[in-house]
């Protein structure tokens, strides 16, 4: 991958499909693997409508749900419910500003490589800016529009990966 172009923007294709997405919707399995070689497995759904609002449910091995709209977000799970403002979540400008289409402060944060090829993406994204080398050392996307797979990797040797299906 090292001979693909750095990204200033979002490809084409995928500005297409978000553009055209009114509700995106699937499951996922998720991967934590402690310092230790320890590794938790979760599973759940999640579904997005652009500007509305944004549910990540985990269902295995305990159910939580992280709801979130345009200015608050509630995090619920059997013996609790939070409500808070979004903007209280670090990192929130940027995603709010993806949300709404803009991609800028994204590519600000991130140094990313991207490649097409056989009808599958490939993308690795490195922090730029210094509250983000802190908690984060890369992440790794790769698949179609509709069955990928995200993997990231922490500066403390914990990773996780993400896939899903369904987008």
């Amino acid at each position: 991958m090292a001979a693909a172009p750095f990204l200033t923007e979002v490809p084409p294709t995928l500005r297409e499909k978000l553009a055209a997405t009114n509700e995106v919707r699937g499951a996922f399995v998720q991967r934590k693997t402690t310092p230790e070689g320890t590794t938790y497995v979760t599973k759940g759904t999640y579904a997005l409508r652009p500007g509305i609002d944004f549910t990540w449910k985990t269902t295995e091995p305990f159910e939580t749900t992280f709801y979130a709209t345009p200015t608050n977000y509630v995090y619920s799970n059997e013996d609790e419910s939070v409500t808070r403002k979004l903007s209280d979540l670090p990192g929130f400008a940027r995603v709010e500003a993806a949300g709404k289409g803009d991609y800028s402060a994204f590519f600000d944060a991130f140094k990313v490589l991207y490649k097409e090829e056989g009808g599958r993406f490939f993308v690795l994204a490195t922090p730029r800016v210094g509250d983000l080398k802190r908690v984060l050392k890369r992440v790794d996307a790769e698949g179609t529009l509709t069955n990928w797979t995200l993997k990231a990797e922490f500066p403390d040797k914990t990773a996780f990966a993400l896939e899903f299906r369904d987008f």
